[in-house]
């Protein structure tokens, strides 16, 4: 009787980790890849993205390269 019960608690959580990872990564990966898109028009929306994109800008005009 308790080979059984350990055969069947076993069965248990082998059946919930295999629902659990047929396809719930994909709808992670989807969140996460939104989140970042938001997150990214966020940032280059805002007043310091593009104050570090002129200051970058006005650094790179000012160096003399020499070849």
């Amino acid at each position: 009787m308790k080979s059984l019960k350990a055969f069947l608690v076993v069965s248990l959580m082998c059946a919930s980790v295999a629902a659990m990872a047929e396809g719930g990564g994909d709808k992670v990966q989807a969140r996460m890849d939104a989140a970042r898109d938001v997150a990214m028009v966020h940032y280059q929306q805002s007043e310091h993205a593009q104050a570090v994109a002129s200051s970058q800008k006005a650094q790179s005009d000012t160096v003399e390269r020499s070849n």
